[in-house]
């Protein structure tokens, strides 16, 4: 796959798009998670701390003197033994009500007088903790003002995060019980937090590898119409113009293909005009070429007389230059190069002036030019000299084919255009060339139309008019629409 191709870039956007995503996924998840069991471990702590303190409030007058009462003198022994005794199973009942919550925490208590000394049972150290712990909790617990419905603490002991309740109950009883302080270590919420981002990793890698491996067959077959294409493009670069594209596409994709299609049909259309062209123009300058060789050539070997032969060479040589004049002139007119000076133009004195230029023509070859051209006058916007050309190459065509006589007839219409109309008395067009009399050097049967028309036609479309040829009763006929003012 290559870096710069169609499927390459669909694959990277819909990789960086599942990257994107798993990383906000994971951030979301383990922001809302941690908030949650942070929440849901402070909610389960004030359950346990309501049911410690319920217990202690409940049975600590069974184990603790009342204040002001006398006990027992405290260095008897039985004062010593019977402290101790109380004080363990006031401990154990304790630590009992702590376990009959289900929870993820592994809570423990500890228990404080009204001077925040801790009340502890000397039996063995059995519910001792360690001091820095104790400290540490003693430190948060006086850096923190706390309500009478209790403190939420919260602090890190060596790398390990622990979450703690304070409540104050002091108020409520009357044996010296101060503080309750239930806390817990987040050691275990840690560790199941942890291994839900293990689950919640391994799913989204495999998600990310199944979205990876479908993004890599749909960008494919996303890809699939343009690397045909490529390969018809290609075709038609080697000039194999007659194959059209014929494979199922997008429908965004079916306006391009129908171009690339009819772009095939006109260049290879053009292509075979083309070769038409080049056989014809070679074969119109081959015949003047060998006519100027052959007189040159006699008058070398005194063969022909010089005086006949040269003015043979002066007229071929003057065809010669003709052609090259209309082929240069076609030329500009196929491109930008040739610019159309368009102005209000009267075609009442338009056609008279190409009548006047044609009239000598057409009286050496016995024609007469008759124009039934109305009185009105008629305004259009067209290039003077490109217009009077045009027009002026198709009244050549008439007088060169005309029995004797060319009219011409011009009429406005309701539509805001105007009807120019050209014909002969000759013989008129064969059937079989009158769809090609406007191709360059298209040679019929009756002769060779050569440029003229040709150029006619290209510089009427300029106009945003057009020019079309039919047989008329009497001969040849061409029709011009222009567009009025």
């Amino acid at each position: 796959m290559k870096s710069n191709s169609i499927t390459w870039k669909i694959f990277r956007y819909n990789m960086a798009a599942i990257i994107m995503l798993i990383a906000l996924i994971t951030i979301v998840f383990n922001i809302a998670a941690r908030v949650y069991i942070e929440n849901d471990a402070a909610r389960q702590l004030n359950t346990i701390a309501l049911r410690a303190e319920y217990t202690a409030l409940q049975k600590g007058s069974d184990f603790f003197p009342e204040q002001g009462m006398l006990s027992p003198p405290p260095g008897s022994s039985d004062s010593a033994s019977k402290g101790n005794d109380d004080f363990f199973k006031f401990y154990f009942m304790l630590d009992r009500s702590l376990k009959q919550t289900l929870s993820v925490l592994n809570a423990d208590y500890l228990l404080f007088d009204s001077d925040k000394n801790l009340i502890n049972s000397s039996s063995e150290g059995y519910f001792d903790i360690p001091e820095i712990l104790l400290a540490k909790i003693m430190r948060e617990l006086n850096d923190s003002s706390v309500s009478d419905d209790g403190k939420h603490l919260k602090f890190d002991l060596l790398g390990t995060e622990y979450i703690a309740v304070a409540k104050p109950v002091s108020h409520k009883n009357t044996f010296g019980l101060g503080w309750i302080i239930i806390y817990s270590s987040l050691q275990k919420v840690n560790h199941l937090q942890y291994m839900i981002n293990a689950m919640l990793l391994s799913i989204l890698i495999l998600s990310s590898l199944a979205v990876a491996i479908f993004s890599f067959i749909s960008a494919k077959k996303i890809s699939e119409p343009f690397l045909y294409l490529s390969r018809h493009i290609g075709s038609i670069a080697e000039r194999n113009f007659g194959t059209k594209i014929n494979v199922p596409i997008y429908s965004e994709l079916e306006q391009f293909i129908n171009s690339i299609n009819i772009m095939s049909e006109k260049i290879e259309k053009y292509d075979n005009v083309q070769k038409t062209f080049l056989q014809n123009v070679s074969h119109e300058f081959r015949t003047p070429l060998m006519s100027i060789q052959s007189y040159a050539e006699g008058i070398k070997y005194d063969v022909v007389e010089a005086g006949t032969a040269t003015n043979i060479i002066i007229d071929e040589s003057k065809h010669l230059a003709h052609l090259v004049d209309d082929l240069m002139y076609l030329s500009r007119l196929d491109t930008l190069e040739e610019n159309y000076h368009f102005t209000n133009l009267n075609f009442n004195d338009l056609i008279n002036n190409c009548i006047e230029r044609m009239n000598g023509i057409a009286i050496n070859n016995n024609i007469q030019i008759l124009c039934g051209c109305s009185s009105e006058k008629v305004e259009i916007m067209a290039d003077h000299e490109k217009l009077s050309r045009a027009i002026t190459n198709i009244i050549s065509n008439c007088i060169r084919y005309a029995g004797s006589k060319v009219e011409i007839e011009f009429k406005s219409t309701e539509h805001s255009k105007l009807i120019l109309l050209i014909w002969d008395d000759g013989h008129g067009f064969a059937s079989e060339d009158l769809p090609n009399i406007f191709e360059r050097f298209y040679k019929g049967k009756k002769g060779n139309f050569g440029l003229g028309l040709a150029i006619a036609k290209n510089v009427i479309e300029k106009h945003k008019g057009k020019v079309t040829a039919q047989n008329s009763e009497s001969g040849a006929l061409f029709i011009i629409e222009l567009p009025l003012l």
